[in-house]
């Protein structure tokens, strides 16, 4: 009898909409791996802050998947025109052009004015999954950011903009915990002098004096810096994945997504009373190691790529469905196997 009752609790819709998962989520670290400076390149919008001084609203955070060194755009407006024309003056044209630019699926970034720009300029464009932000290695940066902002500008939060060229100065010039080294030193081949070193340090020696060629010195810190990222990627992948389980779907798979509503008090709607998860949907296919592409069961619309994290199996599952649909037709319209093991239906004339 208890098997009965758990099928029945295990297949209840209401239960599978509104109860949350108490195991471990799904889909342990993808690891994004990259050897040389300006190979990926990451791009974010921070905002809106409070309109400033300046009458700046957004900030606009490039970040070198490499070396880590930080770019900072404040914005007026967060606009496809604006981010395109930021990218191509301050960066393409300063940096040169990186194998892959990494960004969210904002409207700035979907525009065909960006894609078309990225087109131009022979740049790939890829894109996070939609609720899972931490793909983009600017979002770390940004958690930095905004701690930093938030300690300078105390009470006045119209003054979020005023510090931001010291705010990218410490970051591109403080040693980075996965690399061991500054930015700077990956990105430039030199520190970055402070007000500190330029009244303590003794000045550069002159060129005639023994160094390294600016290329070994390059081989020899990538070297370096390859060792730490190989042992920081080890440390957090065995990090990230104490709290991921593995979990795999098949193609046509029916799946929950989980549900991210919003309260509306003009509607009488209370996001906590809402259904954490909706659906059904099916698998279209599998995008990647914890991507899979989905479409709504009942429509076939809102064709969209998620992260694992963010799907959980349906019950009946799609086999469970489609045994209980052909137990339910007539006798006469059973599908039978031949001996030979192909499908073959009768049915009346």
């Amino acid at each position: 009898v208890w098997q009965d009752v758990k099928q029945h609790v295990r297949n209840c819709t209401v239960c599978q909409a509104y109860k949350p998962e108490s195991r471990k989520m799904a889909g342990k670290l993808q690891q994004t791996i990259v050897q040389n400076p300006w190979e990926m390149v990451g791009v974010d919008l921070m905002g809106p802050f409070p309109r400033s001084s300046n009458r700046n609203i957004y900030l606009l955070v490039f970040v070198d998947y490499f070396s880590r060194w930080v770019e900072l755009f404040p914005l007026r407006k967060a606009t496809a025109q604006s981010v395109t024309k930021i990218l191509v003056q301050d960066i393409l044209t300063r940096w040169g052009v990186p194998d892959y630019l990494l960004s969210d699926q904002g409207p700035q970034f979907v525009a065909s004015l960006f894609e078309q720009t990225c087109r131009e300029w022979n740049l790939k464009h890829k894109m996070t999954t939609a609720y899972h932000p931490q793909t983009n290695l600017t979002e770390r940066i940004n958690r930095t950011l905004k701690t930093m902002i938030a300690s300078y500008v105390g009470n006045n939060h119209k003054q979020w903009d005023k510090h931001l060229p010291e705010f990218r100065f410490a970051l591109n010039s403080a040693v980075n915990e996965s690399t061991g080294v500054t930015p700077a030193e990956l990105n430039l081949l030199r520190p970055l002098r402070g007000p500190l070193e330029a009244m303590l340090l003794p000045r550069l020696p002159p060129p005639d004096s023994l160094s390294y060629p600016k290329i070994a010195q390059l081989s020899e810190m990538q070297g370096f810096v390859e060792k730490n990222l190989h042992k920081a990627r080890v440390r957090q992948k065995r990090n990230y994945d104490k709290n991921r389980r593995e979990m795999e779907f098949e193609e046509k798979a029916r799946v929950w997504l989980r549900a991210h509503p919003l309260s509306r008090a003009d509607k009488s709607f209370a996001a906590k009373l809402a259904p954490k998860w909706q659906g059904p949907y099916r698998v279209v296919q599998k995008k990647g190691p914890v991507n899979y592409e989905v479409v709504l069961e009942d429509t076939g619309e809102d064709l969209k790529t998620v992260h694992i994290s963010r799907l959980k199996p349906c019950y009946p599952t799609a086999e469970e469905l489609a045994d209980r649909y052909t137990r339910l037709l007539p006798a006469d319209v059973q599908r039978e196997k031949h001996t030979d093991g192909t499908d073959v239906t009768h049915g009346r004339d």
